[in-house]
């Protein structure tokens, strides 16, 4: 991080880094509000076309049948996507199968930090759900940290803070990329941000500062405190989506966008961290909520299609309305890799039954059997994967 890529402003918040001569780390000036943000103006069309299209999004689920289970798939895709960001190779394929079998087996030994992320993401989502913002607390990050990092190779304490400093690119912290503040100045900086979590609009304010803006200061901001050793990148997109539930908000994901945009993405954000270009991120990150936006209405109208399929297939074989296989479209609409051994126990039915299910399902094309599996008899249903696989900036097509 050379002192002649900072503007004037950032160069005043250069620190020496204790144990590393020459080197300097940057303590970010306080989470901007919205009279410290200038130039957006210039981007009020962007960020007022993510705020109409969260809008219609949130009409939307509130008006399908099944809002829960189209969710569910949906973080799962995230999982994989935010994930992919950071390098893992796992797809939504493996990460379902792992998920359905506990078994990695013939998987991606990365499938298991996957599956972390859908539990931290889950945990966060019912928690801001109950409580709202309330529930953003110091504690809360660590919560989720600690959950991503579970029971994976990571060689210091997840759920903690870094306690020593760490940097972003370069093998020495004199040819990295960015510095992020000491470690000892880690927890006043996440009490700050932790503030802007809980914003709430004073009634001198002249302006309340958008959900969306908010959005993209709060993931700006959580990258350049960088409080952690790693998982930074993953937690501070979790956060995103539990913003939007903690005030009523469907959940938007922006992994897909993101990773599509990854060289943008970056240089966006080294323009805030590094020059304090405000605008310019927002913006990027105002049109990218967009898209998140028009990509999950997409997935939410192709999911309930699919389920209005299925349903009337079952309904087709004439069977008894007490059948078991009744439950089964929903089931494998959010649990679209499934095993028998997996049914019985969400149905709570029998074995014999939940394998009879699944066979004639399997008969009339709504599942197909997956080969690769050899310790357990595993189904996913191809039309779900099929969407999920669907790349993130082809929103519209079915």
């Amino acid at each position: 991080m050379r002192k002649t890529d900072l503007s004037p402003e950032r160069r005043k918040l250069l620190v020496p880094v204790a144990g590393h001569s020459g080197a300097c780390a940057l303590i970010p000036p306080h989470t901007p509000r919205v009279d410290q943000l200038t130039g957006l103006q210039g981007i009020h069309n962007e960020v007022s076309r993510a705020h109409k299209s969260l809008a219609n999004l949130q009409t939307l689920t509130e008006g399908l049948p099944n809002p829960n289970l189209v969710t569910r798939t949906a973080d799962r895709r995230e999982a994989v996507r935010s994930s992919q960001i950071e390098g893992t190779s796992s797809g939504i394929n493996e990460l379902l199968t792992y998920e359905a079998t506990g078994s990695d087996e013939g998987l991606p030994p990365d499938v298991r930090v996957t599956l972390n992320y859908v539990t931290s993401l889950e945990y966060g989502l019912q928690l801001v759900r109950e409580h709202g913002i309330t529930s953003f607390t110091r504690d809360l990050v660590k919560e989720l940290h600690g959950r991503l990092m579970s029971g994976v190779d990571y060689m210091w304490t997840p759920g903690e803070f870094r306690d020593k400093q760490n940097w972003i690119g370069g093998l020495k912290i004199d040819r990295a990329r960015f510095v992020p503040p000491p470690a000892e100045n880690v927890p006043d900086c996440m009490d700050d941000l932790i503030s802007m979590l809980r914003y709430l609009p004073a009634e001198e304010d002249q302006i309340e500062i958008a959900i969306v803006v908010r959005m993209a200061v709060i993931q700006a901001q959580f990258e350049t405190i960088h409080p952690f050793f790693d998982g930074n990148g993953r937690v501070g997109r979790i956060l995103l989506p539990l913003m939007l539930a903690a005030e009523g908000y469907p959940p938007v994901y922006l992994a897909g966008y993101l990773k599509d945009n990854q060289r943008e993405y970056y240089d966006a954000l080294a323009g805030v961290q590094l020059q304090g270009k405000w605008a310019e991120w927002i913006r990027f990150f105002a049109i990218g909520v967009d898209a998140a936006v028009q990509e999950s209405i997409s997935t939410a109208l192709g999911l309930e299609a699919i389920l209005r399929k299925w349903k009337e297939i079952v309904a087709g074989l004439g069977l008894r309305r007490q059948s078991v296989l009744y439950k089964f479209p929903e089931l494998m609409l959010g649990t679209p890799v499934l095993t028998a051994h997996k049914a019985k126990d969400v149905l709570g039915i029998s074995f014999p039954s939940a394998s009879a299910a699944l066979a004639l399902l399997e008969e009339k094309g709504i599942v197909v059997q997956l080969e690769k599996q050899q310790r357990y008899r595993t189904f996913y249903a191809r039309d779900v994967i099929e969407l999920l696989n669907r790349p993130a900036g082809t929103a519209g097509s079915q």
